[in-house]
């Protein structure tokens, strides 16, 4: 398979997943993230050509170029390794123990309670995440917590793009301690970066993700103000998600006083659809390999089978120090736990695991089609192809196919 030689290419093949760390390495002068409206993505600009070591350096980083999961010293040496989900130590079924953040937080409150656990322990000095725009509620920014009130405030899940590596170098410069909360992708960013620059191992102290079945465009949630009798996001003064019940609705209000709510199963399954980028199709690693801890909904067969559901997460410990910090969570009483193992994440995300098992043929695709695409190593793919039949493989090839017929890997230059 042909690779990316520079940042347009990244771009233009469809592997972008706007992480924005490419500004960071770059400097904001030369590449600057930007939103492509429509369809609402967040892509990098560049302002001013880019030098040959740092065109190199952002290709060896993006991670929507490179996943490679190598075993190395982070993983526990009595760590299991799934031939689907990966490295993984234990896995809990549990929730935030705070009743407020149980209900107001997406799914069981888990990331919002260890991100509130880890500055209050002094494990770390802030976190990287990401919240609500105050100026655009609609959108997502990188954010910074220091304190509990400000970790709160990022609570509730973030499904359109959002670029919370956009200074992470800069970060890196100012010598503190710091987690990384962020979508599995984010976090490969991260992991790629360790190679890059040897303050990462040092100060970035814990790494912690969500599974993510994508993310939608953001045309996707101006469709769900329309379909309410709001004309334009200027009207919005708050857009959350879900969150405030398990899921908990999309809610949006205006600066007017109005106030609409939509069903989290109808915003996601109604029949209007939605749409995403095409690196998300072809996602090796949904629910974090890279990470210390892994979260994901515990749906009960699934999928959210009703509005209130009871809020619990699935927690997969990856490293002995992501193990080490459940624990701990656990007897201090910032998390319920109840212990289960990997077969709970085939049971509560089969979507996930059909994803994986079908990337082999996916890939295959983009190569024989000629098509520039992305480097993933030690991630097990034709282990777990190997699971499936060969009709499964080849409605997964030809989809794939069909996808790259009609474009949708191509994308302009912002």
């Amino acid at each position: 398979m042909r690779h990316p030689q520079s940042l347009a290419d990244i771009v233009t093949n469809g592997l972008c997943i706007g992480c924005g760390l490419c500004e960071s390495m770059a400097g904001p002068d030369r590449v600057s993230m930007v939103m492509v409206d429509p369809p609402g993505r967040l892509r990098p600009k560049i302002l001013q050509p880019l030098d040959s070591s740092t065109e190199q350096e952002i290709i060896r980083a993006c991670p929507g170029v490179t996943i490679d999961q190598p075993m190395d010293a982070r993983t526990h040496p009595q760590a299991e390794i799934d031939t689907v989900f990966g490295p993984w130590i234990n896995v809990w079924r549990g929730h935030a123990s705070d009743p407020y953040i149980h209900h107001v937080a997406s799914s069981g409150g888990a990331l919002t309670a260890l991100g509130i656990y880890l500055l209050e322990s002094g494990k770390v000095d802030f976190i990287l995440h990401v919240a609500a725009s105050t100026e655009q509620p609609m959108r997502s920014v990188r954010h910074l917590s220091f304190d509990r009130a400000q970790v709160v405030e990022a609570t509730g899940s973030r499904y359109g793009p959002a670029a919370p590596l956009v200074d992470f170098k800069q970060l890196l410069d100012r010598g503190k301690r710091f987690a990384v909360i962020g979508k599995p992708c984010d976090i490969s960013a991260v992991h790629n970066m360790c190679k890059l620059d040897p303050r990462v191992d040092d100060l970035v102290a814990y790494t912690l993700a969500f599974s993510c079945g994508t993310f939608a465009d953001l045309n996707c949630s101006h469709a769900m103000l329309h379909r309410n009798g709001i004309a334009s996001e200027d009207e919005v003064s708050l857009f959350r998600y879900r969150g405030y019940g398990c899921p908990g609705p999309t809610h949006a209000e205006t600066k007017d006083g109005r106030a609409v709510d939509e069903a989290y199963r109808d915003f996601w399954y109604g029949p209007w659809g939605w749409t995403h980028q095409f690196r998300c199709k072809i996602c090796p690693d949904p629910t974090g390999e890279m990470t210390d801890i892994s979260v994901a909904d515990a749906w009960p067969g699934g999928g959210p089978s009703e509005e209130e559901w009871g809020g619990w997460n699935l927690f997969i410990s990856r490293t002995n120090k992501g193990d080490e910090l459940m624990k701990e969570a656990h007897d201090k009483g910032v998390l319920h736990l109840e212990t289960s193992d990997i077969s709970a994440i085939y049971e509560c995300q089969p979507h996930q695991a059909v994803k994986i098992q079908g990337m082999e043929a996916r890939l295959s695709a983009i190569e024989q089609e000629g098509q520039v695409g992305p480097r993933f190593v030690h991630l097990r793919l034709s282990d777990a192809a190997a699971r499936t039949d060969a009709e499964f493989q080849n409605r997964n090839r030809e989809g794939t196919r069909e996808r790259i017929k009609k474009g949708v890997n191509r994308e302009p230059l912002a």
